[in-house]
């Protein structure tokens, strides 16, 4: 005979696609070795930018860069070809201002928030995200190590999940704050911060002046640190020496 609830969790009402319920994104958060908390926990700051509906912005030669969903590579933000607006222009919002270590994530899409498309910017110019952009400021963990976190397997499988099933990709504020990261100690957090920032981010540079082959090899070199933070997560013990030898 079947039982019916009188009252349904809420989460069970938003989510009746049945590939929310699968066991196996439940498997890989009990797999974690790592102490897990609230990606919330941590933030200080979330916004998106402005939306002006009905007009396109003016192109200026100077100004603010306007950080949007093609400007989040793999390896980092690639302002080129970007638009850039006046200061205080209706596209220029305060809070939605980037600093060095806030991280953009593009909040929907198939070919943004559906290839788990998410950067820290570590820019000198300044910039601004565009209202298809999320701007997450971390506190109290290292941005980079949050953003190597956001790409392991352990989150991206909650971001696949909560985006699975619904017609556009998207993900909300509340759904963002939700995403469990692995809490690794701080000398961990630093060393991963340390090797993004040597193997990394100057080859990310490098690629966008043109030279291809240091683009492929700060894709390799990230691969390599994505792979390493989910063997520490995992309690791999040969993870435990050292993040990485790239």
């Amino acid at each position: 005979m079947l039982l019916v609830r009188r009252s349904v969790d809420a989460k069970l009402l938003s989510r009746m696609d049945p590939g929310y319920w699968h066991p196996a994104y439940d498997k890989i958060i009990e797999a974690s070795q790592a102490p897990l908390a609230r990606l919330g926990d941590f933030i200080e700051l979330i916004t998106y930018g402005p939306i002006v509906t009905g007009r396109r912005p003016p192109q200026t030669d100077t100004g603010l860069v306007v950080i949007h969903q093609g400007q989040v590579g793999a390896t980092g933000v690639d302002p080129t070809g970007a638009i850039r607006v006046a200061p205080g222009s209706p596209w220029d919002r305060e809070n939605a201002r980037l600093r060095w270590g806030d991280i953009v994530l593009p909040r929907s899409g198939v070919a943004s928030v559906a290839k788990n498309r998410v950067a820290v910017f570590l820019g000198d110019y300044e910039a601004v995200v565009g209202s298809f952009v999320d701007l997450v400021r971390l506190d109290g963990i290292d941005p980079v190590y949050g953003l190597l976190c956001v790409k392991t397997q352990l989150v991206w499988s909650q971001i696949h999940r909560i985006i699975n099933g619904v017609g556009t990709p998207n993900i909300s504020f509340d759904e963002v704050r939700s995403l469990l990261v692995p809490v690794l100690p701080e000398r961990l957090q630093l060393d991963f911060r340390s090797k993004y920032l040597q193997n990394v981010h100057p080859l990310h540079l490098a690629g966008l002046g043109g030279e291809e082959a240091s683009a492929a090899q700060a894709a390799q070199n990230m691969g390599h640190l994505i792979t390493r933070l989910d063997a520490l997560v995992c309690g791999a013990t040969d993870a435990q020496e050292d993040t990485t030898n790239d």
